[in-house]
């Protein structure tokens, strides 16, 4: 990871409360969708070296806790996933961001804690799903899964974790065997894979790894030129890890930068260029991309 590149994007007026980010591959572009303090969502969109969009504003939700965004490319929307702090889980979809729709609420669930958790969301290809997970004040992970074709609907895993010391979830779909993966770090710096194929209730939890001295946040993805899977780490001091695995055996933890008052961070893999993309938001206003290859 010697070719490590960061730049500054965009600034956000208003308190920057959570990022997400995603690549859309029909066009190659990608997104950051940024949620201030009062509820509201602002879409920027770049491609390799050019500069970002200005800031469009998606909506507003009150009470919102947590937000994850991704790319169905089997009809080309972008998705943006808010859970309220009543427990309702919104949608926000689009092609372009000057005309967002919504499925609001897209589901309602016992209780969503969002705050400094976060959330887990992504596509899979094999059964056209898209799902969003998230943390509830049992500790207990829920999911909500929904197509174009089939209602939303909810499953809750059997694996539990103790809420007071989860720091963080994040989440992927890994083609090469087919699991849907939830990483769930802990606060000592424990990290573990929930994953399955088909029922949520059938669920394996695996222990990945420990960073020492602790984590504050967690993002994760899969890259598809190498069929790794990389979880990206923040710990206390504003240092930013890469933890690489394969499917079987780790590869690797590689320190890729470092920020002062981190917010919130997304993290995906673009499929035009081969790199892996950061996207963290700091307190100041700053949304700042740092990427690299393998």
């Amino acid at each position: 990871m010697a070719n490590i590149q960061q730049r500054v994007l965009t600034h956000i007026d208003g308190d920057i409360y959570g990022v997400a980010a995603y690549y859309t591959n029909n066009d190659r572009i990608q997104h950051a969708v940024v949620a201030t303090k009062d509820g509201s969502l602002y879409e920027i969109h770049w491609s390799r070296g050019a500069a970002a969009s200005s800031p469009q504003k998606l909506t507003h939700f009150n009470g919102l806790v947590c937000l994850a965004g991704f790319f169905s490319p089997d009809d080309n929307y972008q998705h943006v996933i808010v859970g309220s702090e009543v427990g309702n889980l919104h949608e926000v979809y689009f092609h372009q961001p000057e005309n967002p729709s919504f499925r609001s609420p897209l589901i309602h669930l016992k209780s969503v804690v969002g705050m400094r958790i976060g959330m887990a969301a992504f596509y899979t290809p094999d059964d056209n799903l898209r799902h969003a997970v998230i943390v509830d004040e049992d500790g207990e992970l829920h999911e909500a899964f929904w197509s174009p074709q089939e209602e939303p609907d909810a499953e809750d895993f059997a694996t539990q974790f103790d809420l007071k010391d989860i720091t963080g979830i994040a989440g992927f779909y890994t083609p090469d065997d087919n699991a849907r993966n939830i990483i769930v770090a802990l606060k000592d710096g424990l990290l573990y894979d929930v994953h399955y194929i088909s029922k949520q209730k059938t669920a394996s939890t695996d222990f990945l790894t420990q960073f020492d001295g602790g984590l504050v946040n967690v993002a994760a993805f899969f890259a598809s030129d190498s069929n790794d899977r990389h979880i990206i780490t923040l710990n206390a001091k504003g240092d930013l890890f890469d933890y690489t695995r394969t499917a079987q055996s780790d590869v690797g933890k590689t320190q890729v930068a470092s920020f002062e008052h981190i917010v919130d961070m997304a993290a995906y893999y673009s499929g035009y260029d081969n790199y892996r993309q950061i996207i963290v938001a700091t307190h100041d206003g700053n949304i700042h991309e740092v990427c690299y290859p393998q």
